[in-house]
């Protein structure tokens, strides 16, 4: 499509006003679509929004708008309340009706495809009239004809204009006008994602993108002020949700201490549902598509933690909140506000425990006799937005001064309890005393704070207790969503009747807990032992032999299952392959938990809850309105225990460490290069520090495969009670059987054995290195802060001395790039060398403080360092001499050399050939086989593209490692299939 010319920014408080101003010839739905397959078919980031600029570049204004929402996953702005509000059963049955096919068959095909896109194109695809399409649509058509379906009630009338907006499309264009119906384009594609396009298409700090779509709730209205560089004019609108700010758990006090030094806030952990309330005067020109409601010359909204409107399911809070007064510095005038707080049950002034307020949740309409069963009440605890200004980034003290100036004290609005303490010493007894008050127990607050939307980190963390576990045997196994729609992935399990009486009761259903391989592991194991089928496939009764470890928040009374029980918050943790079904827990554990659990502490995910699978026998009555019902909530559980960001890898962190007897020996296996060895030793140092009392490190053999027979024996031999793998990828195989083992890694992760931890980095933007993550990880552990120059080698070895890291910065300045890079080049010669020693390398950082000193030092460590680089450099000076052979896209470089010369050799050709997969091959390194290093500065997955190359079974291993940096290691036959295979020549020399 041709660049059109820009247009004057409109008004876009009115959609209608906006579209009819708009030019009608322009952004072609085929081309949105399009884009949208080559962003999906990318992991990386850079590439995603690489894509996204050069498409919006091309766009007009009105089309920029529109594009910038739909690939962010909305159809309207956040502050705007119409919804599509058509299910999965109508598009169902417009597609059935479009293709002319059965929609049993839909069905069918949407249970193993899992993406109803996915259907339509495929259904599309096989029509010969539909296929012949050719692309008429653009995203102006497309907004219209979705601003009618918003503004159409009746599911046949939608379902009607449905059709009738599909007969228009192509296979592709349908393809992503039913993923924006469903609500999820399923291309790995968020609103940051959006936001970051734009700030770097732009050239602006992506925090000013982030702020004013905050802002004004719509990032196409963002995007549209970027792109005039007006993004200073944007003001606050009310009447969209803003991200809540998250707290993390800790049941530890002392880390109160260390976290916050200089004092904190106090205040109870409500058992309710996390709300925001939105208040303004209501105005005749306010538009009247806005959420909320109106009452008393005033528009409230009532946002969920979800950042759903909830407004219609609590009318009894909207009185109670318009009465809030507000007195503006400037005038006798009531002003707009933003409260956030907790919605929770009451019984005259007592809070009442969640069970209560979960009759009224998931409503679309309370009736009356509910809501005098029911009444509820709006705890506010903090406050965003007042007297026309943003509170967000002002100190949790100042905001906390200002809520109290407003007098929130009935029984239907009220303020949190809330106390300044210098020290953890009364932490205990305010514990015990929100409980009496029926509240589940402790938030603690950095009074420094500001509120951080969407992020959960330790400015605020919430007290809890050890929860309980059971061990319990899958039933039946469920078809998941998103990433996991292709697996069965959601277990409903069951608990035995008595130690005497083997029938089994379920109990609940767990999404969560286990990784993508143990998953597809178990996916494949329960399709084979079928007992029965429902719902075409997507609920399968399964042989009861697996047994889990879940835990949960608590047991509660429940109909809906025939043990008269249910979880709260069930997951897994951990597959029991060590106990057979006979030793599962009987439903007399569950009574006794039921009981000792009855008043203890609940999750704030109240909002999310979900108690347990629905009954077996009705599994099959309603398919697509289960999909509806579970797949926001699995997507959301399916990633708690994933470490997507630094909090929740120190989480993951701080959960193995807690489970580690600080007497017992401790094995780190760490990998030979500078990044591993600095990860290990920082590692070790770490724990030292923090009590552990016997900590072993351990370099693999020149494999540096922590799963071969001689690096298992290393570690065997070294007695450990627990063992850390770090820098050597991760697979779904033990490393040692039995032993607790925790991998932090930065390569494609392929896998976690059960009852193991890993912790990777790879899907961060950008990504770490392993050493400089352990050394993030044990800050939480103890003081690290002057083991930084350590971990800064390892960064530089691995990502160079401009990566983009605070932590390398500061070493930098501290002691200077020069001094990194002579240093990382000394330890990495240790492992490079003929004589592979990389102990010489572990003794000399655990010889200096800085590297200044290791670099200067004449010690025998740093000898025997010096004269293993010397030997490296005239290897690699020798090697240079080797010029490449071609084959397709392949540059194959042969050297053969004693040293570990051949990942030196392929970066430096990588730069040379930029458009090829530069392979050198070391025949000399290892006797008996051939070690290689593959390179590449394209666009190519290197990984997917060795893997790609199928060899018979054999010894050796390639395929690991790093998007655009892999290599192996083969015995000499096998590496001859290999070049056989990609078209090079095999004969030996003589």
């Amino acid at each position: 499509m041709t660049k059109n010319s820009k247009l004057a920014r409109p008004n876009i408080e009115s959609e209608t006003e906006f579209n009819q101003n708009s030019e009608l010839n322009s952004g072609a739905l085929i081309d949105f679509a399009d884009v949208a397959e080559k962003v999906g078919a990318t992991t990386k980031r850079l590439t995603k929004a690489s894509l996204l600029g050069n498409y919006f570049t091309s766009l007009s204004d009105k089309d920029l708008v529109l594009a910038a929402r739909y690939f962010s996953g909305y159809i309207f702005p956040l502050r705007d309340e119409r919804t599509i509000n058509i299910g999965g059963a109508a598009l169902l049955s417009a597609l059935a009706s479009v293709s002319e096919q059965e929609k049993s068959a839909l069905q069918e095909r949407l249970v193993k495809l899992g993406d109803p896109g996915d259907v339509t194109e495929e259904a599309f695809t096989n029509n010969p009239q539909l296929s012949q399409h050719q692309p008429i649509l653009t995203l102006y058509l497309l907004s219209n004809q979705l601003e009618q379906l918003a503004a159409t009630t009746g599911t046949k009338r939608k379902t009607e204009l449905v059709i009738e907006l599909l007969k228009m499309a192509t296979p592709l264009e349908a393809k992503y006008i039913v993923k924006l119906l469903a609500g999820d384009l399923r291309i790995g594609l968020k609103e940051g994602a959006v936001e970051d396009a734009l700030a770097r298409l732009f050239q602006i700090d992506i925090s000013k993108v982030q702020w004013v779509n905050m802002l004004m709730g719509d990032i196409g209205e963002t995007a549209l002020l970027a792109r005039e560089g007006k993004l200073d004019e944007a003001r606050m609108r009310l009447f969209h949700p803003i991200k809540f700010m998250l707290a993390s758990p800790t049941e530890d006090l002392t880390e109160v201490a260390k976290q916050m030094p200089d004092g904190f806030a106090v205040e109870d952990k409500y058992d309710g549902i996390r709300a925001q309330i939105h208040i303004a005067p209501h105005s005749d020109s306010h538009n009247s598509i806005l959420h909320g409601t109106v009452c008393n010359g005033k528009r409230v909204a009532i946002f969920s933690r979800t950042l759903d409107e909830i407004t219609a399911s609590f009318p009894d809070l909207i009185e109670p909140l318009t009465a809030i007064y507000l007195a503006s510095e400037d005038s006798s005038e009531s002003a707009d506000l933003i409260l956030d707080g907790e919605i929770v049950p009451i019984g005259e002034e007592r809070i009442l425990p969640f069970q209560e307020l979960q009759k009224r949740l998931g409503r679309k309409k309370v009736s009356d006799e509910l809501l005098a069963a029911v009444p509820v009440a709006f705890i506010a605890y903090d406050v965003l937005y007042a007297f026309g200004r943003i509170l967000i980034n002002e100190p949790f003290a100042k905001r906390r001064n200002l809520l109290e100036s407003l007098h929130l004290n009935t029984i239907r609005v009220r303020r949190g309890i809330s106390q300044q303490v210098s020290d953890i010493s009364t932490l205990d007894a305010e514990f015990t005393a929100a409980r009496d008050r029926g509240n589940e127990g402790l938030m603690v607050k950095d009074l420094n704070s500001s509120y951080k939307p969407g992020r959960r980190g330790r400015d605020w963390l919430k007290i809890k207790r050890a929860m309980a576990t059971l061990d319990v045997v899958v039933t039946a196994a469920e078809v998941g969503s998103g990433k996991r729609h292709r697996f069965l992935s959601d277990y409903t399990f069951a608990v035995r009747q008595s130690e005497t009486e083997p029938t089994l009761l379920n109990i609940g259903k767990a999404y969560s807990g286990l990784t993508d391989a143990e998953v597809a592991e178990l996916s494949d194991w329960f399709r084979a032992h079928t007992l029965q089928e429902l719902a075409h496939g997507k609920v399968c009764i399964v042989e009861p032999r697996i047994v889990l470890e879940v835990t949960f928040d608590r047991v509660q009374a429940s109909s809906r299952h025939n043990s008269g029980y249910a979880l709260r918050f069930p997951r897994i943790v951990r597959v029991r392959n060590d106990k057979p079904p006979e030793e599962i827990d009987t439903l007399e554990t569950v009574r006794r938990l039921a009981a000792t659990l009855s008043s203890e502490s609940l999750t704030n995910d109240s909002e999310a809850f979900v108690d347990s699978a629905a009954p077996l026998e009705n599994a099959s009555t309603s398919l697509s309105q289960e999909i509806d019902r579970v797949s926001d909530v699995v997507e959301l559980e399916n990633n708690i225990n994933q470490t997507s960001t630094l909090e929740a890898a120190h989480e993951v962190f701080k959960a193995f460490i807690d489970r580690s007897d600080r007497s017992k020996r401790v094995v780190v296996l760490h990998d030979s290069d500078a990044d591993g060895v600095t990860a290990g030793v920082v590692l070790h140092l770490a724990l030292s520090r923090a009590g552990f009392e016997n900590v072993k490190l351990i370099v693999p053999d020149r494999d540096r495969n922590a799963w071969t027979p001689a690096n298992r024996e290393r570690v065997i031999a070294a007695a450990p009670d627990s063992l850390f793998v770090l820098d050597l990828g991760s697979q779904s195989e033990p490393v040692i059987a039995g032993v607790p083992t925790c991998f932090i890694d930065h390569h494609r992760p392929e896998g976690v054995s059960p009852g193991d931890t890993l912790i990777s980095a790879y899907t961060w933007e950008p990504i770490p290195n392993t050493s400089l993550l352990v050394w993030e990880l044990c800050t939480s552990l103890t003081d690290v802060s002057d083991l930084d120059w350590i971990a800064a080698i390892g960064t530089v070895s691995d990502l160079g001395e401009k990566a983009p890291f605070e932590m390398l910065a500061v070493a930098k300045s501290r002691y200077t790039a020069k001094y990194l890079k002579e240093a990382s080049a000394l330890i990495n010669a240790a492992r490079r060398a003929s004589q592979y020693n990389p102990e010489v390398a572990v003794r000399a950082l655990l010889s200096y403080d800085n590297p200044r000193s290791l670099v200067n030092s004449n010690t025998q460590e740093v000898e025997q360092l010096r004269e293993a680089r010397k030997e490296v450099q005239a290897a690699m000076e020798q090697a240079k001499k080797a010029a490449p052979v071609f084959s397709g896209n392949v540059a194959l470089v042969r050297v053969n050399s004693p040293c570990q010369i051949h990942p030196l050799i392929a970066q430096s050709w990588r730069t040379r050939l930029p458009k090829y997969i530069v392979m050198v091959a070391n025949e000399g390194y290892i006797p008996g086989r051939v070690n290689f290093s593959v390179r590449t500065a394209s666009e190519i997955n290197v990984l997917d593209f060795l893997n790609s190359v199928d060899l018979s079974p054999g010894e050796g291993s390639y395929g690991h490692g790093h998007d655009s940096a892999s290599g192996g290691s083969l015995p000499v036959e096998r590496w001859h299939e290999l070049l056989s295979s990609l078209g090079f020549e095999t004969k030996k020399d003589n």
